[in-house]
């Protein structure tokens, strides 16, 4: 077992935050593909270090669910930016989105558990 999937749970919240900041370097200069390879993997074994430390799922997937809506909105009104599309829309679509999201993987979650593999 490696390094990062021991982590303590203080160690692990520092490195979740220098994984999301990687992923945001990656979404701000799409292309360079090392700053989101490392931040999605960082954040992968925090996740995972975490989640055997007794942190609370529940709580962590609500930062993500906000977190990946925050990000659809701001996606859309920045590619919506030039074009004649207004931001009302551009935000709303990201929180249809983004919610949607949200309900499809706790619906996912609950499958899952149904089935007895969580």
């Amino acid at each position: 077992m490696g390094v990062l999937a021991r982590l303590g749970p203080d160690s692990a919240l520092l490195v979740l935050t220098l994984g999301v900041l990687l992923i945001y370097v990656e979404l701000n200069r799409p292309g360079w593909v090392v700053p989101g390879a490392v931040g999605l993997t960082a954040a992968l074994f925090a996740v995972a270090s975490m989640g055997r430390s007794g942190v609370n799922p529940g709580a962590g997937a609500l930062v993500l669910d906000v977190a990946a809506t925050l990000a659809l909105v701001l996606g859309f009104l920045h590619l919506t930016r030039d074009a004649e599309i207004g931001p009302g829309l551009a935000v709303g679509c990201g929180l249809i989105l983004g919610g949607a999201s949200s309900i499809l993987a706790r619906i996912a979650r609950r499958a899952r558990a149904n089935k007895g593999l969580d």
